[in-house]
């Protein structure tokens, strides 16, 4: 028999707000930065985006910010060697365009509100988007994130620290999550139940909205 649940977690990007469209905004915004600091040929959202890969290849277990931060590194160095300072104006400008373009679904505050009244909440994030920028803050009990726990998804050890900060055993706790595997079976491999939402509604059994907890719970 499946325990009651005691608490909830949640993925952030692409489940509580839009990640594909602020990121768009802010990486657009990075090279329009970078263009601007520098005479020569214009820069692309492709060329900084492929060079990240390049970054990101021979940096295994990096986080996303320690491989953005790395990416415009890189890419200062190719275009500007003399101006390694412009990577550290990349990552801010970065950032505060992301912070300024971040919108929750349309769903997400109403339910939220309703289950952090009955139930702890915590943020599980391979991400470094803030709570802050959407307004969620004072609903969510704790924040675990790769840059400050040490571990990042899919490894089930970062959802054993969710339950352990939540103070609920892993059994009581539900995640719910975009990612089949960093969210669902990296959840349930420590212990806790764990919901996919896929808000296309291509994938059976799958929530399509987080109004569907207001149901379960």
């Amino acid at each position: 028999m499946t325990p009651p649940i005691a608490a909830l977690s949640f993925d952030g990007d692409d489940t509580l707000w839009d990640f594909s469209a602020s990121f768009e905004v802010a990486i657009a915004h990075a090279a329009e930065v970078l263009g601007r600091a520098l005479d020569g040929p214009p820069v692309g959202t492709d060329w900084l985006q492929r060079i990240r890969r390049e970054v990101a290849a021979g940096l295994p277990g990096a986080t996303l910010a320690e491989l953005r931060r790395a990416g415009f590194a890189e890419a200062v160095r190719r275009r500007a060697p003399d101006r390694p300072e412009l990577a550290d104006t990349l990552y801010t400008e970065f950032t505060a365009a992301r912070a300024r373009a971040t919108r929750l679904f349309p769903e997400v505050r109403e339910v939220l509100t309703v289950l952090a009244a009955e139930l702890p909440l915590a943020l599980t994030t391979n991400g470094n988007a803030e709570l802050a920028w959407v307004g969620l803050e004072p609903l969510f009990h704790t924040v675990v994130r790769p840059a400050e726990c040490g571990v990042q998804k899919p490894d089930p050890a970062i959802y054993r620290i969710t339950a352990q900060r939540l103070g609920v055993e892993p059994a009581r706790v539900l995640h719910v999550g975009d990612h089949p595997v960093e969210d669902v079976a990296a959840a349930r491999a420590a212990g806790l139940q764990a919901r996919l939402l896929d808000r296309s509604g291509a994938t059976p059994g799958a929530l399509t909205s987080l109004a569907g907890l207001l149901v379960r719970t």
